[in-house]
């Protein structure tokens, strides 16, 4: 597995994940307030970034962690000599 095709995988699982999340959260909260966006590019992608789940630290963590498995299975593959 190359890197391109770790990040691939990352990509597809983050999305699957993400999506999962955010329609987990609309069940279970309702649907989100609007977004009051202003001029402040730091507090309108803070919002953004929040608005599928909620709270944007874990959703970031969670991406993270997804992309970091992907391609540490993709280290561990290639030194095994694998695909």
């Amino acid at each position: 597995m190359s890197t391109r095709t770790a990040l691939l995988a990352g990509t597809v699982l983050s999305l699957a994940a993400v999506s999962a999340w955010s329609w987990m959260a609309s069940l279970a909260i309702g649907p989100a307030a609007p977004l009051h966006l202003s001029r402040n590019l730091a507090s309108d992608y803070a919002q953004l970034a929040a608005a599928p789940t909620g709270n944007g630290a874990e959703l970031f963590a969670v991406v993270a962690a997804i992309y970091a498995l992907c391609l540490l299975v993709s280290g561990w593959r290639q030194r095994r000599g694998g695909a």
